[in-house]
This record gives C-alpha cells, sequence and structure tokens, in this order.
C-alpha cells in the first residue's frame, strides 16, 4: 500500500518520455513468481500508456519491454543459443519436464537416470545455493554436465539448470552476454528481497557501466531466507552499485484506518531499530481470546458471519502458521466452528511440499505439455479440455487436498479465459506452464469464489483479502517453536494471557526474531480493511497456552474486539 507499482511504472514512463530507452531497445522487468510478474506487466499495459499518451496496445507494449520471471527470462535466452551448449536444447525448452534437484532421488524413473556420485553433486549445489552460497565456475560446470547428459535426453532439465546453464552459456560466450547487457538499457527487479544467489549473479551479468537500474523491495517481506533469499541483499546492491535509496514511507491503503496505520508503522520501525523503540503510541489490535481451541474458533467464525453480513460480497482469511493441522489440531476444530455456521470456505492448507500438492502439479504440468505444448495456442476451447483431461486422469492419495486443488485449477482456468484477453495465446501457456513447474498454483487462491479462505501463511504471500484474521497468536506457534526454546521466558508466568516480549540484546537471536516478524509482518499485510488476531488459553492438545509475545511487541496493544461491540 505504499505505491511502489505506481512509482514503478512512472519511472518507466518518465525514461521513455525523456528519450533514455531508444529504439528498439526495452525495458527489462524481472520478478520472483510467475503471478508476480504477470501482475506488474497487466499494471504497467494499465498505466503506461496514459502516462505515455498512447493507445493501450499490447504489442506495442511487448515492443518496449520484457516483463518476467528469473526462469522465463533464462528460458527465452536458452531458447535462442542454448545450442551452444548442446544440441539438444535446439528442441523447445517448454517441452521439457521441469523438476526440483530434490525430485530427482523421490522419482524412480528420474533417479536411475543419474549415479550416487552424480546426485551428490546435484544435492550439494542446491544446498548451497539454499545457504545463498554462489557455486563456483567450476562446480556449476560439473551440474551442467550432469543435466546435459543425463536427463535432457530423458526430456528432464531442474529448474535450478535453467538459471545455471544460461550463466555458463554467458561465461562461454561473452557476445551473448554483450548483446543482452546492451539490450536492456533499464532493468527492474520487483520483489527484490526475495531473489536468492543465482538469480542474483545472473542480474549482475547483464549490467554494463550505462544500464539503469531501479531494484524495488521490502525487506521485511523477506520471509523466503529458508530457500535461499539472500539477507543483506539491498543493502549490498545499494554499495557494490552506488544506488540511491528510496524510502515509501506514505502507507495510502490505511490512510483511512488510522490503527491499522499505525500498526504498520510500528512494526517497520521494531525492525529498523532491532525493537529498541522509544515510547510511541500503541496500535490497536482487535484480538479474541478463547478458554479453549473451540471457544477461540466459535468467537472467530461469529464474526466472519458478522463481516459478510454486514459487508456483502467481502472476502475474508484465517491464516495460520501451518501448526496443528491434525484430525485433533487446530484447523480441525476451526473448520467444524466454520461448518456449523454454514460458512463456505476454502480449503487451502497444504504446503510447497506436501505429497499431493507436488504431486498435482507434476501431472497439470505433463498433461500441458501432451495436449498443448506443440503448438502452445491457448484459447478457452483448448484451456477447458486441458484441465477436464488433468481432473479425470489425477490420481488422488488426499482427496481433500485434491479436491481444492481441482477447484484451484477450475479458478485458474476460468480467469486466464475471461480475464486474460491482453496475453497472447502463447504467453498464456508460458504462465501456465511456469505456475506448474514452480508450484504456485496456491496464488489461484485469490481467484476462488468462496468468501473465506483457509490458508498458511507463507501461502498467502503475494495475496490480499478484505478482511484478514492471524489464527492461534501463540507462544510455540509465532516465533516458532526454534525460537521460543532458546527463549528466556519460556517459563515464565508472571502474565497469564500473553508472553513477556524477550531480551534481544543477543545479536543472533535477535536476526532470528526479525525474521519471525517478517512473518507476522506479511500475514498482518495480507488485509486490505483490517487485521484480527485471536488465541486460546488451551490449545487443542490440551496443554496450557497463551499470546506469543508478538502481542507484546513494542508499540502494539491487544484490545479486545468482543468488548468494542464487535461481536
Amino acid at each position: 500500500g505504499f505505491g511502489k507499482t505506481t512509482t514503478m511504472v512512472s519511472r518507466i514512463a518518465y525514461l521513455y518520455a525523456s528519450g533514455s530507452i531508444p529504439n528498439p531497445k526495452r525495458v527489462l522487468a524481472l520478478t520472483f513468481s510467475v503471478n508476480a510478474a504477470l501482475k506488474i506487466k497487466r499494471d504497467i499495459a494499465a498505466k503506461l500508456p496514459g502516462l505515455l499518451n498512447q493507445k493501450n496496445n499490447p504489442m506495442s507494449l511487448s515492443e518496449k519491454m520484457t516483463v518476467t520471471n528469473y526462469h522465463g527470462f533464462c528460458k527465452g535466452i536458452l531458447g535462442k543459443y542454448g545450442f551452444l551448449l548442446s544440441d539438444l536444447l535446439r528442441k523447445n525448452i517448454n517441452l521439457f519436464f521441469a523438476l526440483g534437484d530434490e525430485d530427482i532421488e523421490k522419482r524412480s524413473d528420474v533417479s536411475a537416470l543419474v549415479t550416487n556420485e552424480e546426485f551428490s553433486i546435484i544435492s550439494s549445489i542446491n544446498e548451497s545455493i539454499k545457504k545463498g552460497q554462489m557455486p563456483s565456475d567450476k562446480e556449476i560446470s560439473a551440474y551442467d554436465s550432469i543435466v546435459i547428459e543425463k536427463l535432457l535426453p530423458h526430456d528432464y532439465i531442474t529448474h535450478n539448470a535453467v538459471i545455471l546453464m544460461t550463466l555458463e552459456l554467458f561465461k562461454m560466450h561473452d557476445s551473448v552476454k554483450a548483446f543482452y547487457s546492451n539490450y536492456y538499457p533499464l532493468i527492474i527487479v520487483d520483489e527484490f528481497q526475495d531473489t536468492n544467489c543465482i538469480a542474483w549473479n545472473l542480474i549482475k551479468q547483464i549490467i554494463n557501466d550505462s544500464t539503469k537500474l531501479l531494484f524495488l523491495g521490502d525487506p521485511l517481506q523477506r520471509i523466503y531466507g529458508f530457500i535461499g533469499a539472500l539477507p543483506s541483499l539491498m543493502e549490498d546492491a545499494t554499495d557494490q552499485y552506488s544506488m540511491k535509496k528510496v524510502a515509501l514511507s506514505k502507507n495510502y491503503r490505511f490512510r483511512d484506518n488510522l490503527q491499522m496505520l499505525l500498526l504498520d508503522k510500528n512494526i517497520r520501525l521494531n525492525a529498523q531499530l532491532g525493537f529498541n523503540l522509544p515510547d510511541c503510541d500503541c496500535a490497536d489490535v482487535l484480538a479474541y481470546w478463547g478458554e479453549s481451541q473451540e471457544d477461540e474458533s466459535e468467537q472467530v467464525t461469529l464474526k466472519v458471519v458478522d463481516i459478510l453480513r454486514q459487508n456483502p460480497g467481502s472476502k475474508v482469511a484465517l491464516l495460520l502458521r501451518g501448526r496443528g493441522r491434525g484430525r485433533n489440531g487446530s484447523v480441525s476444530i476451526l473448520e467444524q466452528a466454520l461448518q456449523k455456521a454454514s460458512l463456505e470456505y476454502f480449503y487451502g492448507m497444504f504446503t510447497d511440499e506436501d505429497a499431493e500438492y507436488v504431486r498435482f502439479h507434476k501431472h497439470c504440468q505433463s498433461t500441458l505439455i501432451k495436449i498443448l505444448g506443440k503448438t502452445r495456442y491457448v484459447n478457452s476451447r483448448s484451456l477447458k479440455k486441458f484441465a477436464k483431461k488433468a481432473e479425470e486422469t489425477y490420481v488422488a492419495e488426499n482427496e481433500r487436498t485434491s479436491a481444492s486443488l481441482n477447484k484451484l485449477l477450475d479458478a485458474l482456468v476460468e480467469k486466464v479465459t475471461l480475464d486474460y484477453g491482453d496475453l497472447q495465446a502463447e504467453e498464456k501457456y508460458d504462465y501456465l506452464l511456469d505456475i506448474f513447474e514452480n508450484r504456485q498454483l496456491k496464488q489461484a487462491m485469490e481467484y476462488v469464489d468462496s468468501p473465506v479462505i483457509l490458508s498458511t501463511i507463507h501461502g498467502a504471500k503475494g495475496l490480499e483479502w478484505d478482511y484478514v484474521f492471524i489464527i492461534d497468536l501463540e507462544i510455540w506457534g509465532m516465533p516458532g517453536s526454534f525460537i521460543c526454546q532458546d527463549c528466556g521466558n519460556k517459563f515464565d508466568n508472571s502474565t497469564k494471557a500473553k508472553c513477556r516480549f524477550p531480551d534481544v540484546s543477543n545479536s543472533v537471536f535477535k536476526e532470528r526474531m526479525l525474521d519471525e516478524l517478517s512473518v507476522f509482518y506479511v500475514a498482518t499485510t495480507r488485509a486490505k480493511k483490517q487485521v484480527y488476531v485471536s488465541a486460546s488459553r488451551k490449545r487443542a492438545n490440551g496443554k496450557a497456552s497463551k499470546y506469543s509475545c508478538f502481542a507484546t511487541l513494542p508499540g502494539v496493544k491487544l484490545v479486545n474486539a468482543r468488548s468494542l461491540g464487535e461481536q
């Protein structure tokens, strides 16, 4: 809500209008996910022509800009010049089945293609990337050789290989690298805080002395550190390229909600000042406190019913850290309360690594390639044919998750069919393929018709709803147990309902707390209008509980929502 997209589009318009981007050169806009790339493309298509006083013509826009994610950008390069690495890359790269490095061992048909030593090399490099350690040129070459010699002949390619082979191509062929660095006089990177080491290295390869750079991001929303997002990237980029740091300080989304505005401000101040806030106005956070998990769930459900009654057409998200998903866990109890109230809801409590979630994406990916891969021609009829085939031929192991994934697929197909007329047929195909390759189907939750969405916080990143409830804001949950077990207050019973905020003088502990604060901030900022929190005195397993220390975060004050007549 700080005007980041408007700032980005205005900057592009200014550079075009001032002649800083001469024809036939282009702007390159990169981002972390395919869904984010599409949103940027559509925002630019909607706003840029007006600023440049031109008609909104998708073709003219595509002539001015390349908007994609990192893998999409590299696929474009390998599609043109990959043959310089291997004749096998003369084939349309979108016809290869993309998989994660860890999937090689899990799939017998793929693991049989590589030796134990080769798999060890692949795994070692994958782990290095997750730790933010850039592989050496020698390691990249060894990795690429295994993929080229052992996987490509069988129509497989890995996600990391798409970027690593592009880096090797640039190293071996300076002319190719020089072409791209000269072709894009302006490079924009959105969600820059989510960039990992190989993506950052890719960006640096196409920067020359005259390249203009515009990196947009929010360090407080870096919640993908566990898969390799670099922790101090924004500061490093500022220093390395002598960039000017511009802080967008005005939140426009909450300008009419002073308490949400203050909450946003105070969370950010905690991050900037290392939880050492001076005396300041506290943000009132509307909270629900239950004597038991059942009581908490009932209170939340009653409020959701009230919201939907007073605000027809609104969307409500119930977000959890992911704890307690068992038969008698918090999610199950919450669902029982929703069902008792006859509330329609969408079940999205799956993670990127859940077996059913992974299998469904692989199945959709292979089905899409078989049906549409050769022509890449996508229209409403072919999309419906694909979706029907994918759903009919999928053998589910978890019927619950499978039903939700089918619903997501239907919502995605309907959205692409009805609302994405500005995309060319091949762009639609590439968009769908990227979603299945990168396990991004959960991003379609914003297209689901259900008024209530039940999701993990990580699964909700990049999505927004009118009202958001952060469920189970409790000790051992957020911050996670790996933080609480090292906290000096874990057995402190001086407060019955709220955990005291810990001593963060230890720098390592403080950094871990800041990482957890990012998760909390991402959850709060999924709300367009209002966020609520909830907790209970007793967990689903019968153990005593209380609000987590984030409820006593400096600058935050819980307010009993029921006492305000919220109910």
